[in-house]
């Protein structure tokens, strides 16, 4: 609908063009010359045509910036709506699962297996608990997120920890960028730990406030040395070299985060493992 619009526009802009070269054409070919009394007329009617131009390019500009922008608008709003059915989906496959659960700790408990079904249901409860940390997340995008990566953690043998103390309902940031941080955060932490012993494969991500940022931090095993701290965040730079793609994760966190005028930091300790924490202020800050 919008583009046939333009189109029209572009149309019409058309027309009038092939409408004045015409009256040229019959006044200088068809009668030869150009009676005195109609050059007066001549120059007003250039000067319409191209003011009449001036004004339908810039409408043309803006009817295609306004597409432009509901074409992206659509893209993020079908991009919402996918992470939302997935949110969805993983929450019915968790109900089904959590009813498999009871009916396991219920034959444990029947077979007089009581320590094993007390370990069962301390697993069970780490897996309920942190369903429910993501929930408690005012952003249902960010909360869809965390369910995939928790389940993807699983599937990689990583324990994955997760504290909410805030639930970001005042923050000013597009959830598609929230989005975006956070998932890289996590991609960073999931593929530091990936080759580590099984007891050291474990993430932690806390998301909080204080009384000037809010923070999302995560925490991993794993010792980055201090030369390559301040190139981590340079576009293309990578401690691995098993694809072509690395090094854009942490630069992309960098450049968003201080679009809305925020920070990232990374501190690093041989026995304690690494922390990277990005913050964004507590004030209204429109995108730019």
């Amino acid at each position: 609908m919008k583009i046939s619009n333009a189109n029209k526009i572009i149309a019409i802009l058309g027309l009038a063009v092939i409408l004045i070269v015409l009256g040229f054409y019959y006044q200088y070919y068809l009668q030869g010359e150009i009676p005195a009394i109609d050059q007066n007329f001549i120059i007003y009617s250039i000067l319409l045509l191209i003011l009449t131009a001036v004004m339908l390019s810039l409408t043309l500009t803006q009817k295609l910036l306004f597409i432009a922008k509901q074409e992206k608008l659509f893209e993020l709003q079908q991009y919402h709506i996918e992470q939302l059915q997935e949110m969805n989906k993983i929450i019915k496959t968790q109900r089904h699962d959590f009813v498999n659960h009871l009916q396991t700790v219920y034959g444990l408990m029947q077979l007089g297996e009581v320590e094993e079904a007390q370990s069962f249901i301390r697993e069970l409860y780490t897996e309920v608990q942190i369903s429910g940390e993501v929930l408690r997340l005012a952003i249902p995008e960010l909360s869809a997120l965390l369910l995939v990566k928790t389940g993807l953690a699983t599937s990689r043998n990583i324990s994955f920890r997760i504290e909410v103390r805030s639930d970001l309902s005042h923050l000013k940031v597009r959830p598609f960028d929230l989005v975006l941080i956070m998932g890289n955060l996590i991609n960073n932490a999931l593929e530091a730990v990936e080759n580590l012993t099984a007891a050291e494969r474990n993430i932690q991500l806390q998301v909080f406030e204080n009384s000037r940022f809010f923070i999302i931090q995560t925490r991993n095993p794993g010792f980055i040395p201090p030369n390559l701290r301040n190139m981590i965040f340079t576009p293309g730079f990578s401690t691995k070299s098993d694809s072509t793609d690395r090094g854009l994760g942490l630069a992309s966190i960098k450049h968003l985060t201080e679009t809305y005028k925020g920070f990232v930091v990374v501190s690093s300790h041989l026995h304690k493992g690494t922390c990277f924490t990005v913050g964004f202020p507590k004030i209204n800050i429109e995108r730019r």
